[in-house]
């Protein structure tokens, strides 16, 4: 997630909000400070933001309109990846921490129980554990990790293999929003991530766009969902 902060930040503090190139005495005051020749002076640019100003050197290929909000996009769009890997991560590391409770349970959890594995895997734990249970559990975070994904449903499934059931009404309950809220925001987040990752972000017949403010979204919002998830895991 702070891959994902920083990324915003970034794209904020780059996306230049100054008309005009910059002044003469600027160039000139720059040139001086930064030894450039005096004859490469008027070449000097500079770019503006609320909290930050940049200086383009002469011969550089950094011009002005690469710091327009549409050539800053692919930072935002790689933030939403991050946003979502995030996610993923922290899915599949969670789920996975709850296996060993989840196998020594007087009952496994339904999903847990209906989990299909091979005959090869049974007998490569015979092989290879003294303690078997040890090899399942094994096996059960190799396919939860395969599973996992910032996706609602395939959240749901993840969290259902170790014992949570009903997690989205109960993570709806925790963050005091309408049913049906939160797994909605978190598929905003998946399908956007998915059509960056697979599509280059491509939506009819341009690429789609996409502000600052709508990552600040997804960041917030999956933030929110995380620690709702926590909390319903924890109790």
């Amino acid at each position: 997630m702070e891959d994902a902060r920083q990324l915003i930040e970034l794209t904020k503090a780059l996306t230049n909000r100054r008309k005009r190139r910059m002044r003469a005495e600027l160039r000139e005051a720059f040139g001086e400070a930064m030894s450039v020749p005096r004859r490469h002076r008027d070449e000097l640019d500079c770019v503006e933001s609320d909290q930050a100003f940049v200086v383009l050197k002469p011969e550089g290929s950094m011009t002005r309109e690469r710091f327009e909000a549409d050539a800053l996009r692919p930072l935002l769009r790689q933030g939403v990846v991050a946003i979502a890997a995030a996610v993923e991560t922290y899915v599949a590391d969670r789920a996975c921490g709850m296996v060993g409770p989840a196998l020594r349970g007087l009952q496994l959890p339904k999903r847990l129980r209906e989990m299909a594995i091979t005959l090869g895997d049974v007998k490569d734990v015979e092989a290879a554990y003294e303690r078997r249970n040890w090899g399942y559990r094994a096996i059960v975070e190799t396919t939860l990790r395969k599973q996992a994904s910032a996706a609602p449903n395939q959240v749901g499934i993840v969290f259902s293999t170790v014992g949570v059931d009903e997690l989205w009404k109960r993570v709806d309950a925790q963050r005091k929003v309408k049913k049906g809220t939160s797994h909605g925001e978190l598929s905003a987040l998946a399908e956007r991530r998915n059509l960056i990752a697979h599509s280059a972000d491509w939506s009819g017949r341009g690429r789609a766009s996409l502000s600052s403010a709508e990552v600040d979204t997804f960041f917030d919002t999956s933030y929110e969902i995380v620690e709702a998830i926590e909390r319903v895991v924890e109790g």
